[in-house]
C-alpha cells in the first residue's frame, strides 16, 4: 500500500487541477448568465442584494458577478490564481456573512457558498498546481 501512495505522491501537483475545473464550472454556471447578460441579470441580482441591505446594490451586483465570472476563467486556466482566489474569498465572505447568515439560511442552502469560500482558501494557500499557465504543463 505504501508503494501505491508513493507512486500517487508524484502526481500531487496535478490534484488542484480537478478542483479548479469543478470550482470554475460552478462559478461560471452561477455567475455566467448575470455577467454575460447584464441587462437581464444584474437588476434582479441587485434587487435581491437591496432587500438584504447591501450598500450600492447595482454596483455590488455587478462587482460580484464579474468577480465570479472572471475569477472562474482565471482559475480554470491557472493564471493569477492566488489573486483570483483573494477576490473570490472576499466575495464569498460577504455572501456568507451578509447574505446567508443574515437571512438565517440553512447549512444546506449556504453550502454552495461555503464550498466556494473554502475552495478560495485552498487555492490561495496552494496555488494552481499543474497543468496551469502559472506552473506549466
Amino acid at each position: 500500500m505504501n508503494r501505491l501512495f508513493t507512486t500517487l505522491h508524484r502526481y500531487r501537483a496535478y490534484a488542484p487541477f480537478l478542483l479548479r475545473l469543478a470550482f470554475g464550472y460552478e462559478l461560471i454556471d452561477a455567475a455566467g448568465h448575470t455577467a454575460l447578460h447584464p441587462a437581464e441579470g444584474i437588476p434582479g441580482y441587485a434587487e435581491w442584494l437591496q432587500s438584504l441591505g447591501f450598500p450600492f446594490p447595482i454596483l455590488s451586483a455587478a462587482l460580484s458577478a464579474y468577480a465570479e465570472f472572471l475569477g472562474a476563467i482565471l482559475i480554470i486556466i491557472g493564471l493569477w490564481t492566488r489573486w483570483a482566489a483573494v477576490i473570490l474569498f472576499i466575495n464569498f465572505s460577504f455572501a456568507l456573512l451578509l447574505g446567508h447568515i443574515a437571512i438565517g439560511d440553512t447549512y444546506k442552502g449556504a453550502m454552495p457558498a461555503i464550498n466556494l469560500w473554502a475552495m478560495s482558501i485552498f487555492l490561495l494557500l496552494n496555488g494552481p498546481g499543474k497543468p496551469s499557465v502559472e506552473e506549466g504543463l
